[in-house]
């Protein structure tokens, strides 16, 4: 999972790439040592997850924390969500909501899909900090980490697809 001693390997899957690089300057400006995997898309995180999207990184690209935003293109967070808890590979891993959404209606659908916990982005920066001095705090002092997923690719026989 991690790839050095107490980094946190997150995947943000997030299509504005302004939103993905205030997360990225909030996690850097916030001491948050991680690597830090950014796709734009449902497919591409789904692919990502089940080892099909070449990203260059290491074999094992199993992450430590999904953040997740709900209004993607294609496949939307609420369906990568379900397919992410449907699977019983992936559904350990810990996935937070981190949208601009805050209807009822997907807070309550998000967490009855198995969601971690559900955020709304903040408008300003200073939030974020705040935002990922919080995610530091319980994804990599407090919570207990998910045990190694084995490795899943289109290669291994019977490995059934996204």
């Amino acid at each position: 999972m991690s790839t050095a001693a107490g980094e946190l390997h997150i995947l943000l899957i997030e299509d504005s790439r302004a939103d993905a690089r205030i997360i990225e300057r909030a996690l850097r400006e916030g001491a948050v040592p991680h690597r830090l995997t950014v796709v734009t898309d449902g497919r591409q995180a789904l692919d990502y997850l089940h080892g099909l999207l070449d990203d260059g990184a290491a074999p094992d690209r199993t992450p430590d924390l999904i953040l997740l935003d709900l209004n993607l293109p294609g496949i939307d967070g609420h369906q990568v969500l379900a397919r992410i808890k449907n699977d019983s590979r992936l559904r350990v891993l810990p996935v937070v909501v981190l949208t601009t959404s805050c209807r009822d209606e997907d807070v309550i659908q998000t967490y009855q899909a198995g969601a971690n916990t559900y955020i709304a982005k903040p408008a300003e920066f200073a939030h974020y900090l705040v935002l990922v001095s919080t995610l530091r705090a319980y994804w990599l002092e407090t919570a207990l980490r998910a045990p190694r997923l084995p490795a899943r690719t289109r290669s291994q026989p019977g490995a059934p697809g996204p």
